[in-house]
């Protein structure tokens, strides 16, 4: 059995066009990928390795070791969290990074100022 329709030969200029094609269209693969967005400057990254005492927007106060920071979140080990009436004590934790007012070393000084 024979095609109905015949294939013309390619010849040799013909090649050389269709290599060209193929280079732009692997150039515009590689354009249209999506980048991974970048990871947002906390200013925490001076206390990895180091005791810290966090100061949560809702008031708590978390003082332990940060370990790592993993995408929105930061993990501290050997935790103790101070609350509105209550003390808790954990081996680690993850705080979520929008959560978090203010960071200080463990050492910073706490002082009760009477109202005046």
């Amino acid at each position: 059995m024979k095609p109905k329709t015949s294939v013309p030969p390619v010849e040799e200029e013909d090649v050389s066009l269709l290599e060209d094609t193929g280079d732009r269209v692997v150039e515009k693969l590689s354009i249209s990928v999506p980048t991974q967005p970048l990871l947002r400057p906390t200013g925490l990254g001076t206390f990895f390795g180091k005791w810290v005492r966090i100061l949560l927007k809702d008031g708590s106060i978390v003082t332990g070791f940060l370990q790592k920071r993993l995408f929105d979140f930061v993990y501290l080990l050997t935790i103790v969290e101070i609350g509105a009436g209550y003390k808790l004590t954990a081996d680690w934790c993850a705080i979520e990074l929008g959560s978090i007012a203010r960071a200080y070393p463990a050492d910073a000084k706490v002082e009760q100022v009477p109202k005046s």
